[in-house]
């Protein structure tokens, strides 16, 4: 497989950040329209789930493993913590190969969905488009993750409560909110595939945000 050669060139559609641009935002950019200068990290969240990220602001390029970052996210912007800040072309192709394996295991088991935002399958062969780190985390941001912690646990078992009222034969075991709020993930466990679209539009009425079901582990799963 052969990495795409990276350009110094940027798309607008990448640095727009007015609201025009709501939508366009956690699709990220090809990477060959990454720059050339703009380094590479692998931002981790919760549950494991990770993403490739660049930063194409040179007074941010002294990220470090560990340091928390504010980053493009789905239709708004997301913290997590770098966990990779030396990403090689080979890492690149690593990563896009088991991102295409844990995408073709989603789509067999069928087991994402999200209120207002249609099917969450993924394909097997989606290109890899990095997204953007817009700053280090501030103090303030540091601070109010305690209260976003203690909110998603909230969240948790108020879900887990609805599974049982509900005798879903799922098991419910973390909630995960989007830095700026706007959306609301549920990660599960399930031994065969599950109807939860009552539970979504619950859940939705309740949190007034996009509500995202992702499968950790099913009956495919390794």
């Amino acid at each position: 497989m052969t990495t795409p050669q990276r350009q110094n060139s940027l798309p607008a559609t990448a640095t727009d950040s007015g609201p025009g641009s709501l939508s366009e935002l956690g699709r990220g950019v090809p990477l060959y329209a990454v720059p050339s200068s703009a380094p590479l990290y692998i931002v981790e969240f919760k549950a494991g789930r990770t993403d490739i990220f660049y930063c194409a602001d040179a007074s941010l390029q002294d990220l470090r493993t560990g340091d928390l970052v504010i980053v493009e996210a789905d239709r708004g912007r997301d913290l997590g913590r770098v966990i990779n800040d030396s990403i090689t072309p080979a890492d690149v192709e690593a990563y896009q190969r088991q991102q295409a394996e844990n995408a073709a295991l989603q789509q067999s088991q069928g087991q994402s969905q999200e209120e207002g935002g249609g099917a969450a399958t993924k394909s097997a062969t989606k290109e890899l488009m990095p997204k953007r780190i817009y700053s280090k985390a501030h103090p303030q941001d540091t601070q109010l993750l305690a209260s976003k912690t203690a909110d998603e646990m909230k969240a948790l078992q108020l879900c887990q409560s609805k599974v049982r009222q509900k005798k879903l034969p799922m098991e419910v075991v973390d909630a995960e909110y989007q830095w700026d709020r706007r959306k609301l993930t549920f990660y599960f466990i399930a031994d065969r595939r599950i109807d939860f679209r009552e539970l979504v539009r619950e859940l939705f009425r309740l949190y007034k945000t996009r509500i995202w079901m992702a499968c950790l582990q099913g009956p495919t799963a390794e």
